[in-house]
């Protein structure tokens, strides 16, 4: 009979560890530690195991060293091996296969033909994510999204008729969209592009043109912010020269249009875009407007945060906070971070006016709203209220900010950078073309 102590002897001979054991035989450190102090049975699957990846005999194993096993022995082994398994796993012990590789061997291909039930679980997948990510949850809803495109994408080169196509295409792309944004929002610029330009092209494939020139306006957005205003203005130029757009995306449009200009140093250009985006609501109607857009661009509240955001970067603060205020105000709860961005600029325009206390107030409201939402540019709205609260003496209330910051966002508050055109040097500007 083979003990416990015969195991560890023999494993301590080869020099092998036991973290290393464990790894090697898919059973926890704790339940081999146990059994080689003989707190455990020795089982004969322990023991060929321990054989197996040591290399030498084992005492419950010798014998006829050299003869092969036959079939029955065989099956016997791997049936006491799966009962082993099954046994340290029912009290917690088990070392199982890493989830990554259990899941590549799931069947999970795509259908060899595809109809309108797979468009409609593309969508309602979409639906789900875009609910999750606008409400904060983005880290979950990031790792759903992923799954869900992987197997969106398999579907486009299958045999499907031509009015599943149209509708296929856009909710990829609506899904790619929103994954992209959200990859945009955690600081992966470059790979942000990718998956938005992904988008566009699939966006493209379909009728909905409105979510074509949504695609285009993220696309401007993550490019200005990236130093180059001049290619995010292009961006939205093509976007603003399809006509068949709804006056409500036109309106959409031409507010970040205000913002890239905020960035580019181009005041005038910047007013001349908010009038525009005035005009195009004022010809609004919600009535036709697809159900991704009544989640973002229609929904209420929007457009007084995209034209109150594009205001405050022109330095407009009064017409700032007349629209943040209504934003604010009439924003669904699910729009966590817009209503954050909103928030954090109602805080800077009390501290420039001197109502500092209601600026403090505003200020600890974003930064404990803040506490669950991974975003970098909530992340650089917070520091653009540190900053504006050391000008403007008040060394307290930038010092408890920046602890939050610090704990809650995990980031360093010196190295977040303010939004793109908003409280920026001027030899940070950059110009760009005038629209």
């Amino acid at each position: 009979m083979t003990t416990g102590q015969d195991l560890r002897s023999l494993r301590e001979s080869q020099g092998v560890s036991l973290v290393t054991l464990s790894r090697e035989i898919r059973i926890s450190k704790g339940h081999l530690s146990r059994v080689e102090r003989g707190e455990r049975p020795v089982t004969p699957a322990l023991v060929l195991a321990y054989r197996r990846i040591l290399g030498v005999s084992v005492a419950a194993t010798s014998g006829n060293e050299n003869a092969p096993f036959s079939a029955g022995t065989v099956d016997s082994v791997k049936r006491r091996e799966l009962l082993s398994s099954i046994a340290a796993a029912s009290v917690g012990a088990a070392a199982l296969e890493p989830l990554a590789r259990l899941l590549d061997g799931l069947p999970g291909s795509s259908p060899s033909s595809v109809g309108l039930s797979e468009v409609k679980a593309v969508e309602s997948a979409t639906q789900l994510y875009m609910d999750m990510d606008l409400a904060g949850h983005s880290a979950t809803a990031t790792a759903m999204a992923r799954g869900v495109l992987s197997w969106s994408v398999s579907l486009l080169d299958r045999k499907m008729s031509s009015t599943t196509r149209e509708r296929l295409f856009p909710a990829v792309g609506l899904l790619a969209d929103r994954l992209g944004w959200a990859t945009y929002d955690s600081g992966a610029s470059e790979r942000a592009i990718q998956l938005l330009t992904f988008a566009l092209d699939s966006s493209a494939q379909g009728a909905d043109r409105d979510l074509r020139a949504h695609v285009m306006l993220d696309l401007s957005t993550v490019v200005t912010d990236m130093g180059r205003p001049s290619d995010g203005v292009e961006i939205l130029r093509m976007a603003l020269g399809d006509e068949r757009i709804s006056s409500a995306e036109q309106a959409n449009l031409h507010a970040v249009a205000a913002r890239h200009c905020a960035t580019a140093g181009q005041h005038e250009a910047g007013l001349r875009h908010i009038v525009r985006a005035e005009e195009a609501l004022s010809r609004n109607s919600k009535a036709i407007a697809p159900d991704w857009a009544r989640r973002i661009t229609v929904s209420a509240g929007h457009h007084d945060s995209a034209l109150g955001i594009a205001l405050f970067a022109l330095g407009e603060d009064e017409r700032a906070r007349e629209r943040l205020t209504a934003a604010v105000r009439k924003l669904d709860t699910g729009r966590t971070r817009t209503g954050l961005r909103c928030l954090t600029r109602l805080a800077v325009l009390d501290i420039r006016a001197g109502a500092y206390d209601q600026g403090e107030v505003k200020a600890l409201q974003a930064a404990a709203k803040a506490t669950d939402i991974q975003s970098t540019r909530v992340s650089a709205d917070l520091r653009m209220v540190i900053d504006t609260a050391r000008r403007h003496g008040m060394p307290d209330l930038a010092a408890e900010l920046t602890t939050v910051l610090r704990k809650d966002q995990g980031t360093d508050p010196e190295a977040v950078t303010s939004p793109a055109g908003e409280s920026l040097p001027d030899d940070r500007r950059t110009q760009a073309p005038r629209l």
